[in-house]
């Protein structure tokens, strides 16, 4: 009986941090990129899905688990490639991911949702509300683990669940086709993935996870025990995010007709009223807000606790340092989801090679400092290199 017991733990667990985890994963781009995949692919869809797949699933699932393999301690990871990169790239990743990029175009997706349904409710509005509420569940971690993992991930997922089975009965032939070679296909998809930000994400995704994890077990549970309860929680999401993306882009390649001229915050609301009917528009914005919420509570609480400790400012402003995140985000939500692509874009892809390099060499070598530092600024010159010069 006390076995059964045992893993019927592990396995709540499991489940309630793996399903965390992939609604944290699953904000802004997670709606859009997977469908603008589908759009521009057609037939070869799988082909751009594969890319896409790589960077924005595969590579962040080695981000979880070599952040893992440093027992959450994103710190002695980045250290790994010198003492400059420890300090500036937890700084420049949290910076893009939180109120400078990922969490503004977290808001703008939700509004797209919603002004499906209410077109005359102003941005400004909407995002100072979506902001106050996020600010409010913020300020309990365990609390927002729980919410998202119990009960936001489980409604995402029947959600899409659906609309996928409703999307492949509605369509009985995939007519779309594009010119572009497959090859090509995949490459676009593996620059689409860096958009999605997963990697940064990840690492420390992972290092709160695990966090949380170890505080909510009990203390007889060992570290290798924790450490394979949270790599099986990253699997599942990892599965989850799989699964999901190949649904969306799917119907992205059999409507894209449909959404060839819709903004790509309303692609997915478009896409669902027109296979589930009008009285779907209601629960698809619902959905998206919820997606984007989930991810935006994490990153926004994560940014904050980071540069409490950063600044040495301790938890008593932690407040003021969440209420300050949180302003920042209302601000720059103002620009619409191709605005912040523009500034995020070319960032992104002078940055993730680096990421990377740094990211697979961290799983299979754990202390030759001198290998990861060469290879993490090399690979950063030359890329900068590409960019600037040879492209």
């Amino acid at each position: 009986m006390g076995i059964v017991v045992l893993f019927m733990r592990e396995y709540r667990f499991i489940f309630t941090y793996g399903f965390a985890l992939f609604g944290m994963f699953f904000g802004a781009g997670n709606l859009v990129f997977p469908l603008k995949v589908g759009q521009m692919a057609g037939e070869y869809w799988i082909w751009e899905f594969l890319g896409l797949a790589m960077t924005g699933v595969i590579l962040p699932f080695f981000g979880l688990f070599v952040i893992k393999l440093h027992k959450g301690d994103y710190y002695s990871f980045f250290g790994g490639a010198g003492s400059l990169v420890k300090f500036l790239l937890p700084l420049f990743a949290l910076s893009l991911m939180g109120s400078f990029g990922g969490m503004p175009r977290c808001i703008t997706v939700a509004y797209g949702g919603i002004h499906y349904i209410f077109p005359k409710l102003p941005i400004n509005v909407f995002s100072l509300i979506f902001c106050g509420i996020i600010f409010f569940v913020c300020l309990k971690e365990q609390r927002m683990i729980n919410m998202i993992g119990k009960w936001l991930t489980p409604i995402l997922l029947i959600f899409f669940t659906t609309l996928t089975i409703l999307g492949i009965i509605h369509v009985k032939e995939l007519k779309e086709v594009s010119s572009i070679a497959p090859s090509r296909l995949f490459l676009d998809g593996l620059i689409m993935g860096y958009q999605t930000m997963d990697l940064l994400a990840a690492f420390f995704f992972s290092s709160f996870i695990f966090t949380q994890m170890r505080k909510a077990l009990p203390p007889e549970i060992s570290d290798t025990d924790a450490i394979r309860m949270a790599i099986k929680s990253s699997i599942l999401a990892v599965l989850l995010l799989i699964g999901v993306y190949a649904g969306m882009a799917f119907l992205g390649a059999n409507f894209a007709r449909l959404i060839e001229n819709v903004k790509p915050a309303s692609m997915l609301v478009t896409i669902a009223n027109h296979i589930m009917g009008n009285y779907a528009a209601l629960f698809v914005s619902i959905t998206m807000i919820i997606a984007c919420f989930t991810t935006i509570v994490a990153l926004n609480n994560i940014y904050a606790q980071y540069l409490c400790s950063l600044f040495k400012l301790g938890q008593k402003h932690f407040k003021l340092v969440l209420l300050v995140t949180t302003a920042i985000t209302f601000l720059l939500s103002l620009f619409d989801f191709d605005g912040i692509a523009r500034f995020l874009v070319p960032v992104l892809e002078i940055s993730y090679p680096s990421l990377i390099a740094l990211t697979i060499v961290g799983i299979f070598v754990r202390k030759q400092t001198k290998i990861k530092v060469i290879l993490f600024y090399g690979v950063l010159v030359i890329t900068l290199l590409y960019k600037f010069i040879m492209k």
